[in-house]
């Protein structure tokens, strides 16, 4: 009985310092809850941030990217950017973001099949959905 009274002392304990980004998962695990602060599509990505955010791009770039920034990442945990094209399912990158380490991304190549609507699914390891980037590959 004392060490289930230890447990919930902790456990009480990490709630009240982490604030409302951590969960309790169905297996007692402590989960985090992941919130975007900043979630783009760019050319590119240089010193760790976005270059030409934009919601068209040419299909001369050859290749665009989904950068994804979050408020506050307290443990090394996945992300998943999911490249759709027309709705269709194209591709499924896995990222990790770490508290020293709190964005992310991800790049598609393109072809001039490609053209069109675009979207990308920002998930978490759980796959719930975070965010959605809507953008064109035009001529």
């Amino acid at each position: 009985m004392k060490n289930v009274l230890r447990v919930c002392a902790i456990l009480a304990s990490i709630f009240l310092l982490a604030g409302p980004h951590l969960t309790l998962g169905g297996d007692g695990s402590v989960q985090q809850e992941l919130k975007p602060a900043k979630v783009v599509m760019c050319e590119s990505v240089q010193q760790s941030g976005p270059v030409n955010q934009a919601a068209v791009f040419s299909i001369e770039l050859g290749r665009v990217t989904c950068f994804t920034e979050f408020e506050q990442v307290l443990q090394h945990t996945l992300v998943r950017h999911k490249w759709y094209r027309k709705d269709n399912l194209i591709a499924v990158k896995r990222l990790s973001v770490a508290p020293d380490r709190r964005f992310s991304s991800s790049s598609m190549q393109l072809r001039d099949a490609d053209k069109g609507p675009w979207r990308v699914d920002v998930t978490d390891a759980d796959d719930n959905l975070l965010a959605t980037l809507r953008f064109s590959i035009t001529d």
